[in-house]
């Protein structure tokens, strides 16, 4: 599809990932980009980098927000959503299920939110396109962000409901799966990871070539083939791992928006 002169409008844009697909966008020649993030701070000073970036302060889990936001934009050809929370505990060892409900919430009800209020503006775009950024961890699940594949999972099911119910209009859904990523939400787990800007610019191409999914970053594809492969033996593995680098029982929580 046409990037060029499109106004494209990116969720979690203070993130790792989120600051680089606007300035991917950017780069490839979009009009214009609304950042849409929680952090007031952060929206600021995306807003200082390019002319070309209109920002939004918008909590996705908030209905009356998301719909705000997609009737005073429409104008937008590109969604992409890349909001997320990790909750990096495993289920029996947190002391209650209030943060994974928060992270359901953000994570998917915020992804159910912002489709269904920006479908009727996809549709009726000359090019409309949805990207979902989910994770490979939604199709397998590692027991120390358990609740966290679960929402990936989640959100997985809503991407592939999201192509069929925008078919009719010719409307473009990518669901995006990256893989170790240097962003804030990877920082205190010791693996191999990729720079944000490697995941934009696969998801720019993948607009570009109407992808239907985008496989990108540190081990990205090798969970992709192994999951083609030998799927029991890369569940077998990921289901050992009750711990992974430097994260401890006590877990982290990390928002990206």
């Amino acid at each position: 599809m046409r990037i060029e002169g499109q106004v494209a409008l990116v969720t979690g844009a203070s993130g790792g990932i989120g600051a680089a697909l606007v300035d991917s966008l950017l780069d490839a020649g979009a009009a214009r980009v609304v950042a849409c993030d929680v952090q007031e701070a952060a929206l600021a000073a995306l807003a200082r980098r390019s002319p070309r970036i209109d920002t939004l302060l918008l909590d996705v889990t908030d209905e009356a927000a998301v719909a705000a936001a997609a009737s005073g934009h429409p104008d937008v050809g590109i969604l992409i959503n890349c909001h997320g929370l990790a909750i990096q505990q495993s289920y029996l060892e947190a002391p209650s299920l209030a943060a994974f409900r928060r992270e359901m919430e953000v994570n998917y009800w915020g992804q159910v939110l912002m489709c269904r209020a920006f479908a009727p503006v996809l549709m009726r775009a000359e090019e409309g396109a949805l990207v979902n950024v989910l994770s490979p961890l939604a199709y397998v699940t590692f027991p120390f962000v358990a609740p966290y594949c679960a929402t990936k999972a989640a959100c997985r099911a809503l991407t592939d409901a999201m192509r069929a119910e925008f078919a009719p209009a010719g409307a473009l859904v990518i669901g995006v799966y990256p893989g170790n990523i240097d962003t804030a939400m990877m920082s205190n787990v010791d693996v191999p990871k990729s720079d944000p800007h490697v995941v934009a610019h696969a998801v720019v191409e993948g607009l570009r070539s109407g992808l239907q999914e985008v496989w990108a970053g540190a081990s990205a594809e090798e969970i992709r083939d192994m999951l083609k492969s030998d799927p029991d033996a890369l569940i077998a593995a990921a289901a050992r791992q009750l711990r992974i680098a430097n994260i401890n029982a006590a877990g982290q929580t990390v928002s990206i928006g």
